[in-house]
């Protein structure tokens, strides 16, 4: 099983942290899987289930009143100036996904 990394945006149109709404995202998703939130609306997510079946899961569940962009940022080049928890969440799915 592979592990994909999500980048989460969403669209708030109301004052509320995204660490409100990534709980139940993450409570549905498969043991091992994770997210991280930060900056009120955005999230990566970890998982195992494809773009599709997490975008479905994500527009009849917690984000159907929201709307939002999801990304497989698996493989993509990754580089910035960011708070060393968020690469240390990214790193930590590129050290823990099993190889198929």
């Amino acid at each position: 099983m592979t592990r994909r990394t999500y980048i989460l945006v969403l669209y708030k149109n109301r004052a509320t942290d995204i660490a409100d709404d990534i709980k139940p995202i993450v409570d549905h998703l498969d043991p091992g899987d994770s997210g991280f939130a930060f900056d009120n609306n955005v999230a990566f997510l970890n998982t195992a289930q494809d773009v599709a079946t997490l975008t479905k899961y994500l527009n009849a569940g917690p984000l159907s009143n929201m709307q939002f962009f999801l990304a497989d940022i698996t493989n993509a080049d990754r580089a910035g100036n960011m708070f060393p928890v968020i690469w240390d969440f990214l790193h930590k799915k590129d050290e823990l996904s099993p190889v198929d």
